[in-house]
């Protein structure tokens, strides 16, 4: 476990928890500091977890030798920690964004994973959300919706801010219409860099469809952060209670879908671990091409974005 410290809203430690609720054995988490790695290993000890600590990347993975690798680090640290699980033939959890690299960079990178029969998947588990959506929107049909929008709050500014979100929406944007697509018409609407709303639209083009997306950022200092979507006008909004981080999805009027849909990121881990068994019975672990593509769209955006910038 790579990054297991609950640091500016961090995943890892949830991410450690619910690993080990799946089945998993956590072995071991790596800080940058002794004092760091000594408080995420007191976090997971009164949670029942022992993992032994380690400061040295080298050291926890020669010592450990680990079947799965969790990345729930900082962004700019994500390409040397896969490259170094890779290097293990380790199979990859990793926080998203994966990296932020030239597409040729990032495919090499997640090629190379599946060369190795490997699994590599990054954490974004709004798709999961879906049945949810479903069972608020019966009627929806993905397969005819024209607009796409999603509302998302994160602390960040700029460059940073976009980079850290937009999986999210290109997730779901694939998960309802999958394929190979384009961006065209990509807009960038902030005030400033330090701006504290920002708005992205842009149109999703596959072979044969084509949605109208709008992506906006909100500081609204308000937690646990709202988000929320909504395909045509079929909003599904996350509510979540702070003492205990359940949640429920609702549909701004009266529909009301309860946790029993399960925690979405956890759904998340688990559906990897998943390929992770798969991968071990069949020594084959097929490309993501989603991911592929995720990491392309994700480069074009970021790229328009620079541009903006610079000018």
């Amino acid at each position: 476990m790579i990054g297991a410290r609950r640091v500016h809203q961090g995943t890892g430690p949830f991410l450690a928890l619910q690993a080990a609720k799946a089945g998993a054995k956590v072995v071991g988490v790596l800080g940058t500091r002794a004092a760091s790695v000594r408080e995420a290993v007191e976090f997971l000890a009164e949670r029942g977890l022992r993992p032994a600590p380690y400061t040295d990347h080298e050291e926890m993975l020669d010592e450990l030798q680990p079947d799965v690798v969790i990345i729930a680090s900082p962004l700019g640290t994500h390409r040397a920690w896969l490259s170094a699980a890779l290097g293990q033939r380790a199979h990859v959890y990793c926080e998203k964004p994966l990296v932020t690299a030239p597409p040729q960079v990032s495919e090499k990178l997640i090629r190379s994973f599946a060369a190795h029969n490997l699994v590599l998947a990054e954490n974004v588990q709004w798709p999961q959300v879906l049945p949810a959506f479903h069972a608020l929107h019966p009627d929806v049909d993905l397969a005819k919706v024209t607009r796409f929008r999603m509302l998302m709050t994160p602390p960040m500014r700029g460059l940073a801010r976009w980079g850290e979100v937009l999986s999210h929406p290109l997730s779901l944007i694939q998960a309802a219409v999958p394929g190979p697509a384009e961006l065209d018409d990509i807009r960038f609407t902030e005030a400033s860099p330090e701006a504290l709303d920002s708005r992205l639209d842009f149109t999703y083009r596959t072979l044969d469809r084509s949605v109208a997306c709008e992506v906006m950022l909100e500081d609204l200092e308000v937690y646990p952060r709202p988000a929320e979507f909504a395909f045509d006008d079929a909003l599904c909004r996350r509510q979540v209670r702070e003492v205990d981080y359940t949640m429920q999805f609702v549909d701004g009027k009266e529909g009301c879908v309860p946790q029993s849909v399960g925690d979405p990121m956890e759904n998340c881990l688990h559906a990897f671990l998943r390929r992770v068994l798969e991968a071990a019975e069949v020594n084959k672990a097929p490309l993501d091409e989603a991911l592929v593509r995720r990491q392309h769209l994700l480069e074009t955006l970021l790229e328009s974005y620079r541009g903006i910038a610079r000018n």
